[in-house]
Parts: C-alpha cells; structure tokens; sequence
C-alpha cells in the first residue's frame, strides 16, 4: 500500500510558515544571517539593508543601528525601509530600562545624538514625502512651512527608488539636520519640530510599527555584547 504523502507535505508548509513569522518579528534570529550581509541588518518587509553602525554629521563618531522597519500606505504599499540609530550607552540603558519591551520609549528618553535613515523602495514625489514629515502636531506654522521647503528643495522634485534621506536629531533637542542623497540639505533649530519627529517614530503611534517591534529584538542584543 503506497504511503500518504499529506502529513509530509503540512509538516513541509509548517516549516515554512515558521521561518516566515520568525523573520518577519524578529523572533531571537539575527536578520544579518536571514537574508542580509554581513554587518548589515535587513528590513523584511522591503529587503533594504542597514549598517550596524554609521557615522552622521551631528555629534560625529558612530552610532549603532537600534533596528529596523518599514514604512507602509495601508499596510499594502510599501514607501521605504527605515533604519533608526543611536549612541551605545543610550541603546544599553534603554534595553536595561525596559527589560527589552517597550525600548522605542526609552530611546526616546535617553537623548543623546539620534537619527532615522530613509531608504526608499519606490519612486515618490517629493511633495508627498514633505507633507507626510512635516505632519508633526504642536509645531508653529511657520516652522513647517521652513521645514517643508527644506525638503521640497532638498529633494528636487522625487525620491527614486534605492534613494536615502537622513532626519539627524542633535543632543540637545532642538536640531534636526536633513541629508537627501548622502548631501546635507539643511537643519532646522525647534525643540517641538525635533521632538514630534522623534515621536513620530518612536512614540505611542509609530508609522512603523514593524521598526518598534524590531527595536525590542536588536537592542538587547546590543546589550549583551
């Protein structure tokens, strides 16, 4: 009598579906060994890598990546990949803060030079980037409109696929500096601009949620080194 093949094959599919959701949330697996290169961590949902570590023009030396996520238009339409860095010290007290949940707002509170890299998975224009960065609550009128034609200016009409802007928030909170295309573009000097930014990654309503999620996985490995 030949052999049921079926219970092979769910056991196959099972597999499958594992590997899938352990990537994709991050579940104890190092996304530089789960499709990225070495020193690199991957974003899944777009398969943008980031350095581990990157220099920035604000504070200098090097700031660790605390993780990674992307940025999506109902949940479908995926815009760019986001990487979000920040000092060691910062990184290592928030994950001992936070008992490795909940790190994003313990990042948030442990200032220090920060910065969110944008890399993009689609062509965009550049006034949808602007309006969607400056939709930031609590920040004069004025100062958004300075702020969007930093960008709008510093964009030059679109972001190609596979193009990066960088959001560098400096120490003291208050400066955000932009670079489009590895060229700085401009900085603007608000305490609420550079405060809503930061919110608007990290806070209670992250546009990425998979970054914050990635956050609670990365960070206590950093610190355990």
């Amino acid at each position: 009598m030949a052999k049921n093949p079926l219970p092979k094959i769910l056991l196959e599919i099972l597999g499958v579906v594992v590997v899938i959701v352990a990537v994709y949330f991050g579940a104890g697996l190092d996304q530089t060994t789960s499709g990225g290169h070495a020193g690199m961590r991957m974003d899944p949902g777009t398969g943008i890598e980031f350095p581990l570590s990157k220099s920035f023009d604000i504070g200098g030396g090097q700031l660790l990546l605390a993780g990674v996520g992307t940025r999506a238009k109902a949940a479908v339409v995926k815009i760019y990949g986001a990487g979000y860095y920040a000092s060691e010290k910062v990184l290592k007290e928030a994950a001992t803060k936070s008992g490795g949940k909940g790190v994003a707002k313990e990042v948030i509170k442990g200032g220090g030079t920060q910065a969110v890299v944008l890399t993009f998975a689609m062509g965009i224009g550049a006034g949808k980037v602007a309006e969607a960065l400056s939709g930031v609550g609590g920040v004069a009128p004025d100062v958004i409109t300075t702020f969007q034609k930093l960008l709008l200016d510093g964009m030059g009409g679109s972001m190609k696929k596979g193009e990066s802007m960088t959001l560098e928030f400096g120490p003291r909170g208050e400066v955000v500096l932009v670079t489009v295309r590895g060229k700085k573009v401009g900085e603007m000097k608000d305490k609420a601009l550079h405060a809503g930014l930061k919110e608007m990654y990290l806070g209670a309503k992250p546009v990425s949620q998979t970054l914050v999620r990635d956050m609670d996985v990365r960070v206590p490995q950093i610190e355990e080194r």
